[in-house]
């Protein structure tokens, strides 16, 4: 992202934002985010964001994927883990 170029109003700035939106792949995005954004949004807002845009399905095989990547343990898992 060239960061030198000079906008004559909010507005040219606002609508190269937008192209800069369209023409980078979501990678480049998250990678920007991961630059630019603090730790406490990273940490504790962005994923909230992201899931407000799943469906039910598509959090379902996130969830899915987490749980078989991640080790992320299910409630059940967690309470036969802690009385075992």
């Amino acid at each position: 992202m060239n960061t030198t170029t000079e906008y004559k109003d909010a507005d040219e700035a606002f609508e190269a934002g937008n192209e800069w939106v369209r023409a980078t792949n979501r990678w480049d995005k998250l990678e920007y985010l991961e630059e630019t954004c603090s730790s406490d949004f990273l940490e504790k807002t962005l994923l909230h964001e992201v899931v407000k845009f799943m469906g039910e399905d598509d959090f379902r095989e996130f969830f899915k994927h987490l749980r078989q990547n991640w080790d992320i343990k299910t409630p059940m898992e967690l309470d036969y883990e802690m009385n075992s």
